[in-house]
């Protein structure tokens, strides 16, 4: 029977065969050692033009029991599940010159978002090259292989800090105008932005590019050294408990507070 990494392997190849496809890596939590039985198979194909869903699918067949073509979510991606097994396999097409820019954005320019600032460093920096037509892959693989830059530590905190309880417009208060509004939809929307915006602030105080929306405490617990008294049981306890909502957040950022002022990052 042919193993997945076999599987992988004979993908990887299939693609590398086409003149458009400049690369393909391997990437998600096969990658960083944080895989379960859950987990999918995370396959990036890099080219400079598109792959036609027709090439794709007819590429993918022999390998897959079901796929998805050219599903447009969130990246140009195919899904399914590999054959004779069930195990996903996703795999997300991109333009070379794309991520190039966006390590650039991170890197150079020190850019930060409102969450997730650091994913595409993460994921690119953790991913394996089965594939490099040219060298270009690993060249920038081997660019992004630097110390977490202290401006964009800076510009993270300073970017999402206000954005917990701080500002007028933070989630905080959004959260308590929907609390007194009875909007549940609402305080989930906003409960899930905060805490994107508070994991943003402690991977970047830990300098670690930020892994995904994945196994976020189990990864912190692992690989953070600086990390806010009582955080679990704060995030749990917001998840789980409506009727002390604004004070589990309250307690959750005062606690932070505390870790950034010893960190010297409480001007914000």
């Amino acid at each position: 029977m042919t193993t997945i990494n076999e599987l992988v392997t004979k993908i990887s190849f299939a693609f590398s065969k086409l003149e458009e496809v400049e690369g393909v890596v391997l990437s998600g939590s096969q990658t960083t050692n944080s895989q379960d039985e859950h987990s999918d198979i995370d396959l990036y194909i890099y080219s400079d033009v598109e792959i036609l869903p027709s090439i794709r699918k007819e590429l993918l067949e022999p390998f897959s029991d079901y796929m998805e073509i050219n599903n447009l979510y969130w990246e140009t991606e195919d899904d399914g599940t590999l054959k004779d097994s069930n195990i996903g396999i996703e795999i997300i097409y991109r333009n070379y010159e794309w991520i190039k820019k966006e390590m650039e954005s991170t890197l150079i320019d020190f850019q930060a978002h409102v969450g997730y600032s650091t994913c595409f460093w993460s994921n690119y920096l953790n991913s394996k090259i089965l594939y490099d037509k040219s060298g270009r892959l690993q060249n920038l693989q081997d660019q992004v292989k630097v110390s977490y830059p202290y401006e964009l530590k800076q510009n993270i905190i300073a970017k999402n800090y206000p954005l917990l309880r701080k500002s007028i417009t933070s989630y905080f208060h959004q959260i308590e105008k929907a609390v007194k509004r009875q909007d549940y939809i609402s305080i989930n929307h906003r409960i899930a932005g905060l805490l994107a915006s508070y994991f943003d602030i402690l991977f970047a105080l830990n300098d670690l590019p930020h892994p995904g929306e994945k196994k976020l405490l189990k990864i912190v617990t692992q690989k953070c050294e600086f990390i806010p008294f009582n955080m679990e049981e704060s995030i749990i306890k917001i998840l789980n408990n409506n009727t002390t909502l604004l004070m589990d957040i309250n307690d959750l950022v005062d606690n932070l507070d505390v870790l950034l002022e010893k960190q010297k990052f409480m001007d914000y």
